[in-house]
């Protein structure tokens, strides 16, 4: 049969009419939709050069057709592009369906007996504007119908793809049937069926049956326990099936779910988690030394086997990854870049810079927005490098660490924001830092920066210098302000700068003035986000099951939701990559775990510190009352400890509870704090 195919694919179709008869008695033959599309995209061709105009119209309009991608019961396009004027374009897509074309479509849906005709046309029918159920019925009793047709084809081909057409059926016979609540329990019924019985031997039985489990146990509706009767035999078995074909991730994989299935059951039929822990081992051993997956899956084993209660595994695969890490090489790339004209410029508009006043020279520092990178440069870099080395988007990416740690990966979905802080860190590193350099320099030298005049830019500028208070859980009144906090570290760098210009043999040491801002930064937030009414604690349990609240770390912080509404997108990009992102520079984290040594502490973060805490500063939430303290009144500024407030939609005013706790007027206060 499938000779015949080609004989007549190679001979070409002479009319609509001839290909339609084949495709009636031949279209579950071919490997994609695309194929078929191909066909009719021929026929069109041949009928432009006889100007057979409507012919070509009709060709044309089925090779849309079977362009669509009709996957989990939606219709998608083939691909989509900007063009020149930044428009997107898609193709195929319903805008170009006219009456005339729907037409067509609903004539061939009538006229055809072909199950994967009638499944294709009733799909895109149903996904349509013009949608109505009887097409979605229809395409679910095609498909049902599929399924038999491709799984006598698996039989007698295991090697060759219907498993995978059996998946995809079923997939969308599925997601429409949930969509109009239509033959739901046999589709049920045949999915139990599929993962229980359908050829063992196919090169798609793993994908087929691992689809199909994590569909039900993802189910909307909960389905009940006897569904899952004998899945997790399947799983052990398939497993094993995978690993004498040495398809060990796949094996895993495997493994994985019929430890769900027995989760959800309360059952312990395998041992599911030694098996896997013994698969990273093999894994292991079959990568070359020096691989970079060896310590991951060396990692992967050894938290298997921590679940497994294996201690002497344990130990053993901890000194092999301390091993493993140390010898870990990764190649390096370098060139020259001559950037003495670069430099040259900076140097002259900073001298140019420091001719004005201190509080200029600062603002500048605090507000200018060339000063570092801006995230819509360079995701517009990114974007255009992606389309310039298609294949470099398609690669999952993994950070490793000065320790040799793999600290972490993005997915492929990700890889535009690892690609992000990777671009802001070369525009550091290349072009920015010489600038902020420059201007550090000339106005150190000409006197203009000074702790002196940052105190005071900053207590004019700032929230820093405002006193704030809190009650404390003994009811007692604490006062504090931030600039008390943090002028030993800005002192600090002032006299290590001037030490380093009388002696610039000696390297200037910014440990402590590093150490103590990097950590500070994480309470300036911290406070920002109480004053705003960001939530900064979390609920969990103690190892009894006790509820304790803990502090969120400012990882978490500067990943609320709420936090985009505190900062713009360039700052915000620029705290992340400073202070958390181990693709960034990842002060905090390195810092807070003493993982820096001396030689790590570079100009480069103090002045990205300093230019931090400008920023920080700028943005001024706290707000001011008076306070009648003796016979004077004075300026008192409050931060909210209220922890327990609901949103009411109304933003920058003030309100106090009765304690006196400042409040923004779009929370409400809760019963213990009544205004």
């Amino acid at each position: 049969m499938m000779q015949a195919i080609i004989m007549i694919i190679m001979s070409d179709f002479d009319s609509l009419e001839s290909l339609y008869e084949h495709l009636e008695h031949n279209a579950d033959s071919y490997k994609y939709p695309h194929n078929i599309g191909t066909l009719f995209q021929k026929l069109r061709d041949s009928f432009h050069k006889n100007s057979e105009t409507q012919k070509a119209k009709v060709a044309q309009w089925e090779t849309d057709f079977f362009n669509f991608r009709l996957e989990k019961g939606k219709s998608l396009t083939m691909w989509e592009m900007t063009d020149e004027k930044g428009k997107l374009v898609t193709y195929p897509n319903y805008q170009d369906f006219d009456e005339s074309k729907y037409k067509y479509l609903v004539e061939r849906f009538e006229n055809t007996c072909n199950p994967l005709l009638k499944a294709r046309y009733a799909h895109i029918l149903w996904c349509g504007p013009r949608k109505h159920a009887k097409y979605a019925k229809a395409a679910i009793d095609a498909y049902l119908e599929l399924v038999n047709v491709y799984e006598r084809k698996d039989r007698n081909a295991p090697a060759k793809h219907f498993g995978l057409d059996v998946l995809q059926v079923m997939q969308n016979a599925y997601f429409l049937g949930h969509q109009v609540k239509y033959r739901t329990d046999e589709i049920k019924s045949e999915l139990k069926r599929l993962i229980l019985n359908f050829n063992f031997k196919s090169s798609s039985s793993f994908a087929l049956r691992a689809n199909f489990i994590e569909l039900m146990l993802d189910a909307r509706k909960r389905l009940p326990n006897d569904d899952f009767a004998g899945f997790q035999d399947i799983c052990w078995k398939v497993a094993l099936i995978l690993i004498k074909a040495n398809n060990i991730h796949a094996a895993v994989d495997m493994l994985k779910l019929g430890e769900r299935i027995d989760e959800r059951l309360g059952a312990n039929t395998h041992n599911w988690t030694l098996k896997r822990a013994k698969l990273y081992e093999l894994l292991m051993s079959q990568r070359k030394k020096g691989d970079l997956a060896i310590p991951d899956f060396c990692l992967c084993a050894l938290e298997e086997y921590k679940k497994a209660g294996s201690k002497a595994k344990v130990r053993e695969l901890e000194k092999k990854y301390v091993e493993l890490k140390s010898s870990l090489k990764l190649q390096a790339f370098s060139s020259e870049i001559d950037l003495t004209e670069t430099i040259q410029k900076y140097n002259n508009f900073a001298n140019q810079l420091v001719e004005r006043s201190a509080d200029e020279i600062i603002g500048f520092l605090m507000h200018n927005k060339n000063l570092l990178p801006k995230y819509k440069d360079l995701q517009k870099q990114v974007k255009e490098q992606n389309r310039e080395y298609v294949f470099q988007s398609f690669a999952a990416t993994s950070v490793i660490d000065s320790r040799g740690h793999q600290a972490e990966h993005f997915s492929v979905e990700e890889n535009e924001y690892h690609s992000i802080l990777q671009q802001y860190s070369w525009s550091i590193e290349l072009n920015k830092k010489f600038l902020i350099d420059a201007i550090f320099h000339a106005a150190i030298r000409q006197n203009k920066l000074s702790t002196e005049t940052f105190l005071d830019f900053l207590s004019k500028h700032s929230w820093f210098g405002k006193t704030l208070y809190y009650n404390s859980p003994a009811g007692e009144k604490i006062e504090y302000n931030w600039l008390n906090l943090i002028a030993p570290a800005l002192n600090e760098y002032f006299i290590q700068m001037h030490h380093y210009f009388i002696n610039p043999i000696n390297h200037p040491n910014f440990v402590l003035s590093i150490d103590s801002l990097t950590l500070k930064m994480e309470g300036l937030i911290r406070d920002m986000c109480e004053i705003c009414g960001v939530s900064t604690f979390y609920q969990t349990k103690n190892s009894k099951g006790g509820n304790i609240v803990r502090e969120k770390d400012i990882h978490a912080l500067l990943y609320e939701d709420k936090i985009k509404q505190l900062f713009n997108e360039d700052d915000l990009l620029f705290f992340r990559f400073l202070l958390v992102e181990k693709a960034g520079y990842n002060l905090r984290h390195r810092i807070a775990h003493a993982l820096m040594h001396f030689q790590e502490y570079g100009v480069v973060y103090i002045y990205l510190l300093i230019i931090a805490l400008l920023k920080l500063g700028k943005y001024d939430f706290v707000k001011q009352t008076n306070e009648i303290v003796g016979n004077k009144k004075r300026k008192v500024f409050h931060r909210s400890t209220c922890k327990y407030v609901k949103r009411l939609g109304v933003k920058n005013k003030v309100q106090f509870c009765s304690n006196n706790i400042a409040v923004s007027s779009g929370y409400k206060p809760c019963k213990t704090c009544k205004p």
